[in-house]
């Protein structure tokens, strides 16, 4: 048997991986319900634009899984459009764009207006646009993997933590807990460099001038800020004070004249699963048998498909579609990404 502790989005990817590649004994085991983690309180963006290898190859290899299902999961490749607002940003967003093209993603460098018609941008020195990225609902993803893996046999148990009798008689754990995993951790003997972040995301609209645009996540590189479309209204996130929403209705009055006057309808509060580099944890642990799949710092839900086919390829010994060894846990030189918000 193999145990997945944690049913979020990278516990059900790495169940939908082992029991795809044939293995009918795997069981999650998650005390919460599907969704109330950070899966269910995620932004849902998809984004090829990464500044490190591990993070775009995994995003590269992700995206036909989501462009498969893309009715199933509400994916729209209305791409990311990142905004230089400062000359340090328009700086950023060309070191950016040399790097990942080079990589292969197609960046390219729009008139804002041309994308999100309703933006004000009179002060955007440039931008960086790959046409690769978009958007998905991020429960709906979870709910494809838990129903994918269950008709392949997996049998995930939400409601209740596994036993010690379980998890001594697994013979592979893989901890997906999120931003408990440092904590799941230690009861199983390892080390895992995972904190949580709290991370929020306010509501505005809806707005009917919206109806009918394929609007990008359109993210400001200098500031954080960014938004994307979604039910008809507006979903902002950013930097700063996570509880107080001034501020964030305060930018987007400034970036989006038209949604002036409009007041948050609702906000909702996550933890990211934040390492000492920004980069996910994911291999075997110092205790043989004792895998992680946890620390995404907020690329969890993008980049599941590909991780959950290759750390089910390690756990059997197989070799995995993307290499996965820079991220393991067991790391100790970080990795760097210069995306990370």
């Amino acid at each position: 048997m193999i145990v997945i502790l944690g049913g979020g989005v990278a516990g059900a990817a790495v169940a939908w991986g082992l029991s795809r590649a044939g293995r009918s004994d795997v069981v999650v085991y998650d005390p919460r319900q599907p969704g109330e983690g950070s899966t269910g309180k995620a932004m849902g963006g998809f984004r090829t634009q990464h500044g490190s290898r591990p993070n775009i190859d995994l995003a590269l290899r992700s995206r036909d899984w989501f462009k498969t299902r893309a009715g199933r999961v509400g994916f729209q490749p209305n791409g990311y459009l990142y905004l230089a607002e400062t000359p340090a940003a328009k700086a950023e967003l060309a070191a950016r764009a040399e790097f990942q093209s080079a990589s292969g993603l197609p960046i390219t460098h729009p008139d804002p207006a041309s994308l999100v018609p309703f933006l004000a941008a009179a002060d955007i020195l440039s931008t960086n646009f790959c046409a690769l990225d978009g958007l998905y609902l991020p429960p709906q993803v979870l709910a494809a993997f838990r129903e994918e893996a269950a008709a392949a046999g997996a049998t995930f148990c939400y409601g209740r933590p596994a036993t010690p009798a379980e998890l001594e008689d697994a013979e592979a754990v893989v901890i997906a807990t999120g931003a408990w995993s440092k904590e799941v951790g230690k009861r199983l003997g390892v080390s895992l460099s995972v904190e949580p972040l709290e991370r929020a995301v306010w509501k505005f609209g809806p707005f009917p001038w919206l109806d009918g645009l394929a609007v990008p996540m359109t993210l400001e590189a200098g500031s954080g800020y960014h938004f994307r479309e979604r039910e008809g209204g507006l979903w902002v996130t950013g930097p700063g004070d996570q509880r107080a929403g001034d501020h964030f209705r305060d930018w987007l009055w400034r970036r989006v004249p038209a949604a002036a006057g409009s007041e948050p309808g609702a906000s909702w509060f996550g933890d990211y699963e934040v390492t000492f580099d920004h980069h996910a944890l994911v291999g075997e642990t110092e205790r043989p048998g004792i895998w992680a799949c946890c620390g995404f710092s907020g690329h969890g839900v993008m980049q599941s498909p590909a991780v959950g086919e290759g750390l089910a390829a390690m756990i059997l010994g197989l070799t995995p579609p993307v290499d996965l060894a820079p991220l393991s846990p067991l790391r100790t030189e970080p990795l760097v990404d210069r995306t990370q918000l």
